[in-house]
């Protein structure tokens, strides 16, 4: 199943290229706004892929999260997710990363978020879905809110970054508001 965006296509990644997923995850430019060099260093490949859990490479059991590969003309440049849905609550957790320096600041972010979202409000019984972003990431911030997420909150120095405690904000989209057309 590939979703098609204005922009952007969006492929599950399989279980055969996690290795792959790893790399642009840990090594590559948009890595530095997942982790620092410190958590890097300390953290290994099989830590790592405790929370990158073998559902989420599965396309068959799509309630349990999936990982997508953000591709522009062939060329995988990012990989976009859902964590597991929760169907109580209704509501699903997003991550987004793009790697090379040289693919920020064209749309393709705000496009395959875009994509994934209407593939979830459109596929699932969902009515909310959020995502965090560091206060320190402006580029993050501005292409949540360009699609319609909302703040929710602000979880003061949520995250020890770059040797620094670091406010993450919290924005979420609900169902009624996300407008298709965007």
């Amino acid at each position: 199943m590939e979703l098609t965006g204005q922009k952007v296509g969006l492929t599950p990644i399989t279980l055969a290229e996690k290795e792959e997923f790893y790399q642009l995850a840990t090594q590559s430019y948009g890595s530095k706004f997942w982790y620092d060099k410190e958590r890097k260093s300390k953290r290994s490949k099989a830590e790592f892929f405790k929370d990158w859990k073998d559902a989420y490479f599965d396309p068959d059991n799509p309630n349990e999260g999936q990982c997508f590969w953000i591709v522009v003309n062939g060329q995988k440049i990012g990989q976009i997710n859902y964590n597991k849905i929760h169907p109580r609550d209704k509501k699903v957790e997003l991550d987004i990363i793009i790697g090379p320096k040289e693919c920020l600041d064209k749309g393709y972010g705000t496009d395959a978020l875009k994509t994934l979202i209407m593939y979830l409000f459109d596929n699932f019984d969902i009515n909310k879905i959020w995502i965090e972003a560091r206060a320190n990431n402006p580029r993050a911030i501005k292409a949540y809110q360009k699609i319609g997420f909302k703040q929710e909150g602000l979880l003061r120095q949520e995250s020890y970054f770059q040797g620094e405690f670091v406010d993450c904000i919290r924005f979420s989209i609900l169902k009624q508001d996300f407008n298709h057309n965007q």
